[in-house]
């Protein structure tokens, strides 16, 4: 067992992004299926989901670079093998998904003829405007591959708590706020 904890900066991100989330899969539910379309509410709600989205690709490049500067501490030995890589890989996914997810959102926004905008400051345009095909696709990833980051965000909660209620090791107290 290690007692080494992520870098503070590392922490309280990852808290920022976890809550951020959160909200980005309540807002695009609620946006997307309960809100009648093109209303005053629906348009608040995804200007509102945009700039939480620039946000967070802001603050998922700073995690970014933290965790380079900063490496992570090491598993604790006594997960071993396939439950290993398998830690490895959905804290992969847990930088790959927010990125592509982003990056869909961004190209469906431009695709569709729309500006990014950060609470009302137009950010540059990523991808040209396009036909219906491309914006329609974007819009299928961006949905889709946003439900598979939440399959992998609630595994990824499922498994430290099965390590530390099942395992006996506290892997939740590395990323915790306080104590340093």
């Amino acid at each position: 067992m290690t007692d080494e904890k992520y870098h503070l900066a590392a922490r309280l991100i990852h808290w920022v992004m976890a809550l951020g989330f959160v909200f980005m899969w309540g807002c695009g539910y609620v946006m997307t299926t309960l809100i009648v379309e093109d209303s005053p509410l629906e348009e608040l709600l995804f200007d509102v989901h945009i700039s939480v989205g620039v946000t967070l690709l802001a603050l998922l490049v700073l995690r970014i670079v933290i965790r380079l500067v900063n490496p992570p501490p090491p598993l604790p030995n006594t997960i071993r093998g396939l439950e290993r890589t398998a830690a490895h890989l959905g804290h992969a996914a847990l930088y790959v998904l927010p990125a592509l997810v982003i990056a869909l959102g961004w190209a469906e926004t431009n695709f569709g003829g729309h500006a990014v905008q950060w609470f009302g400051i137009e950010m540059p345009r990523a991808f040209p405007e396009t036909g219906e095909a491309l914006l329609n696709l974007s819009e299928d990833l961006h949905m889709w591959l946003a439900y598979i980051m939440l399959t992998v965000a609630a595994g990824h909660v499922a498994a430290a708590y099965k390590h530390r209620w099942i395992d006996g090791h506290d892997v939740i107290r590395r990323m915790t706020i306080g104590g340093g």
